[in-house]
């Protein structure tokens, strides 16, 4: 009886495990799903954003297919953060495809209450949007998960009052951009186009600090910062696998209790 029981409740342990946190079994998840509703349905769809670098399209679309790791740093810190809980409103910028919702899914938060928004789109839980825009009212989410897209603006100020206009006084914004040092005929060079326009937009955002100084007036507590302490970048060289990446997550706040940033 007592070998049964055993048996019984390991069954019932690996029944509770979620296989989407699990790496490879999420990428193949992916890129399953997103071969069947792109080839099979045809349900690719496009926006193009006034704010947004000419070749964010085409680079996106490259990639859309593919899945990474990178987003873990920003969605393990906010999974442990003590003000957010599984029925936590999560809007997620820039996904290009169903890897970080699947991810957030996968750490525990309510797939009811994830969205994504992007320029482009395959599925309905990716809301096509422009971040420039976000077609979402007033402190609707709890947190707002901005990763590696940030860089592909044009208008980055723009883009960081909508994020803080979207989420709750107390809520979490987590923000990750690529460092890179990178010149505009290196960049193209090395990938064949810009990724950073520029023209519009010469200083890169390539620091926390910088990073926070477009949201100030609302940082409160920071919960986590990493400042590309390695400064990897891609160079005229070449491109390098693991480029170092700069990502904070802090908590907004109400105008008159924000940090000095």
């Amino acid at each position: 009886m007592k070998i049964i029981m055993k048996i019984f409740n390991i069954i019932k342990r690996v029944k509770n495990i979620n296989l989407l946190i699990e790496p490879n079994i999420r990428y193949f998840w992916v890129v399953l799903r997103a071969l069947y509703y792109i080839k099979l349905r045809g349900r690719l769809v496009s926006l193009i954003g006034e704010h947004t670098v000419e070749a964010n399209y085409k680079h996106n679309i490259k990639a859309i297919y593919g899945a990474n790791n990178r987003m873990a740093m920003l969605l393990y810190p906010i999974s442990v953060i003590e003000t957010l809980s599984r029925e936590s409103r999560i809007l997620v910028i820039g996904p290009r495809n169903e890897n970080d919702i699947f991810m957030l899914m996968g750490l525990g938060f309510n797939e009811k209450n994830i969205v994504g928004l992007d320029l482009i789109s395959y599925t309905s839980r990716i809301r096509l949007g422009d971040m420039h825009k976000i077609p979402f009212n007033n402190n609707e989410f709890d947190a707002v998960v901005c990763g590696w897209t940030l860089s592909y603006s044009t208008d980055p100020q723009l883009a960081c009052s909508e994020i803080g206009r979207v989420v709750k006084s107390g809520g979490v914004i987590a923000v990750a951009v690529e460092y890179s040092t990178l010149s505009s005929d290196e960049e193209e060079e090395l990938i064949g186009y810009n990724l950073q326009d520029f023209g519009r937009l010469p200083i890169r955002v390539n620091s926390v600090k910088g990073i926070l100084e477009l949201f100030k007036g609302e940082v409160g507590n920071i919960y986590f910062s990493h400042d590309a302490p390695l400064k990897i970048s891609h160079s005229a060289s070449g491109l390098v696998p693991n480029v170092s990446s700069v990502a904070v997550i802090f908590e907004k706040v109400l105008p008159g209790n924000a940090n000095q940033v």
